[in-house]
């Protein structure tokens, strides 16, 4: 298509209006040309052309060709058949141009000494050159759309590329915008009439503009897309501004879908915090009914229900190198277990990724494996993995995870397996565990709600601290401490005391453990004849071999215990800087693989470590079973 104006105007027209008889001005209505035809003598189409569609019939006026008496019936028969104008080869009498006119037909007569197939092929190709032009604009627009849409982009951009190519603003407009307020100013019912549905698009005058408006969507009532442009529209522009509202839809769609993906993804990431939830405190029934919808959403869900369907497994905490963004730590988390683990975004540290996985053998080295790659794709991941464990002692497993990932800031390869076998549960008598029984029995002063929630709550509390036990449960710090509070106090301990806490603990770890059965029904021994046993002084010797041997480490470690693990008051009363305090702190924890610079149960152990091997005095640790203490 392409307007008859395109022809007599330019730096090259092909055509100019004739003049009428008498060089009476008479206006013109430049019609849209979409087909051109050369007829013969007579002025009749060619035998293989019935009709034409909105045509411009090159007309020979030579000697031989159509006399002025059947001029008239021959022009309105074209009109009759498609014609909208005439170019009259290779000059138009007054009397032809009177006649044309007459039968509604714009007329033209060539700008060259050409006969009329040369005017007919010259039109071709100014129409293919147009054409092309047409086709190269549109290709642009579905090209940007597409481009767009895979940045899942709004269509601001493709709107004012638009406008560049029509020469007036396109804007998508709805009730309550100034812009809709302004164009349904003046044409209220057309903008309505396209708003509800009643029709798809509509042109009508604007001031000396012209109008366009486009439906958008299939979901009434329609968004609108308005265009202005000063010289009408032609059907190749309005073919464009309906692609146009189309590609704004898709374009609508994809934002959408990306908006309802990423509610999705955040959805998704919360069960899956929530089913770590469940499991850190032990309730594998809860987590198994928080995974049961996971099941209908694919693989990578499915392999929720695959790692409760074990007995057990391991647990891995991944931490992201230094400004990493952890998304893309756990997506590589994803890729590498296969979809036969449980990913997460730890709730209570922004640095870290916790990854749960099946496990019903002693196979330590095939979880480093599986996650070593992870490591090795960017320099500053570090991962520590626990041993198997069963599900009920999922919060075991992730403090042993957590121990196992500050050991590795001192490996090469920055993973490390836990090695079991350091803590105190490992050495201690078999008569701590009724010690322990006996101090966990001070909760049965509690009621069974306050023992069902509180007590989980402590244990995770002693366990990590307020915060993150708080995050990885679900409930705020405040909550976790007042918990805390509420559980030792049963027990006859202070929950601001380190060492009242590392009791609680211990205690706590013990009495989960099985009273042997040969065990005869004796009054314990207290806790610090406990801590004075001989395999229980070997160990703890043997672990604090790695530090320093001058003294100095064990007086720092035993100032910083006595002042609470408070880093202002212990670096005040060493007369360090409280940074040096934090940089000693986390070499020795490293050293240890203790991550002595965070809060929970790493204080407890090196509160048993430098009292068992007699660097802190015994006296310091309280005990609620003995008598007066």
């Amino acid at each position: 298509m392409m307007n008859a104006a395109t022809l007599i105007t330019g730096a090259e027209p092909l055509l100019r209006l004739a003049e009428p008889s008498g060089n009476t001005a008479t206006r013109t209505n430049m019609q849209h040309v979409d087909d051109v035809v050369v007829c013969d003598a007579r002025w009749r189409l060619p035998a293989d052309v019935s009709r034409v569609c909105a045509g411009l019939a090159v007309l020979p006026t030579d000697a031989g060709s159509m006399g002025p008496k059947g001029a008239g019936v021959a022009l309105r028969e074209l009109a009759r058949v498609g014609v909208v104008a005439v170019a009259l080869v290779p000059a138009a009498a007054p009397v032809f141009v009177d006649a044309a006119r007459a039968a509604g037909l714009a007329v033209m007569v060539p700008t060259g000494p050409w006969d009329a197939n040369e005017t007919a092929r010259r039109v071709l190709r100014r129409q293919l050159t147009l054409e092309r032009e047409n086709a190269r604009g549109t290709a642009r627009v579905l090209s940007l759309s597409a481009s767009l849409m895979e940045q899942a982009a709004g269509p601001g951009r493709l709107l004012r590329e638009v406008a560049i190519l029509t020469g007036g603003p396109v804007m998508l407009i709805e009730p309550g915008q100034a812009e809709w307020d302004r164009l349904a100013a003046e044409q209220p019912q057309a903008v309505e009439l396209v708003r509800c549905g009643r029709v798809r698009s509509a042109v009508v005058p604007f001031g000396e503009q012209e109008l366009m408006l486009h439906a958008v969507g299939r979901d009434r009532p329609h968004r609108v897309l308005a265009a202005l442009r000063p010289d009408g529209w032609p059907p190749h522009l309005r073919q464009l501004l309906a692609h146009l509202a189309g590609q704004v839809d898709l374009l609508d769609c994809s934002v959408r879908y990306r908006q309802d993906q990423e509610v999705l993804r955040t959805a998704l990431r919360g069960v899956r915090v929530s089913v770590l939830q469940y499991l850190m405190l032990g309730n594998w029934e809860g987590a198994v009914r928080v995974a049961e919808p996971l099941a209908r959403l694919g693989a990578a869900e499915c392999s929720v229900g695959e790692v409760l369907a074990a007995e057990g497994g391991v647990v891995a905490v991944v931490r992201c190198a230094p400004g990493e963004d952890r998304t893309g730590v756990a997506a590589a988390c994803e890729e590498a277990v296969g979809g036969h683990g449980l990913v997460v975004q730890c709730p209570a540290d922004p640095r870290h990724v916790i990854v749960v996985l099946p496990q019903d053998t002693d196979d330590k080295a095939a979880p480093l494996a599986l996650l070593r790659p992870v490591m090795g794709q960017t320099p500053g991941r570090l991962a520590g993995v626990s041993g198997p464990r069963p599900w009920s002692q999922t919060a075991s497993a992730y403090g042993a995870a957590i121990r196992a990932l500050t050991a590795a800031e001192n490996d090469p390869e920055g993973i490390v397996g836990d090695a079991g076998g350091s803590s105190l549960l490992t050495f201690v008598s078999p008569q701590a565990r009724t010690w322990a029984h006996q101090v966990c029995a001070g909760l049965r002063k509690l009621t069974a709600e306050q023992r069902a929630q509180a007590v989980p709550t402590a244990r995770h509390t002693l366990a990590y601290g307020a915060l993150r036990a708080g995050r990885l449960l679900g409930v705020d710090r405040t909550t976790a401490n007042k918990r805390l509070r509420v559980v030792l106090q049963a027990m006859g301990l202070d929950h601001r005391q380190v060492a009242h806490r590392a009791v609680a603990d211990l205690a706590f770890q013990l009495a989960d453990l099985p009273v042997l059965p040969d065990h005869t029904p004796e009054p314990p021994p207290g806790l610090r004849t406990l801590l004075r046993e001989p395999a229980v002084v070997n160990w703890a010797t043997r672990e604090l071999t790695v530090l320093d041997q001058t003294g100095d480490a064990a007086r720092l470690l035993d100032s910083w215990l006595a002042h609470n693990c408070h880093a202002g008051t212990t670096a005040t009363a060493l007369g360090m800087h409280r940074n040096t305090l934090a940089a000693r702190l986390s070499a020795m924890g490293a050293l240890l693989r203790l991550p002595l610079g965070e809060q929970g149960a790493a204080p407890y152990q090196v509160l048993w470590l430098l009292v068992a091997a007699g660097q802190t005095s015994v006296t310091a640790v309280p005990d609620p079973v003995a008598t007066g203490i």
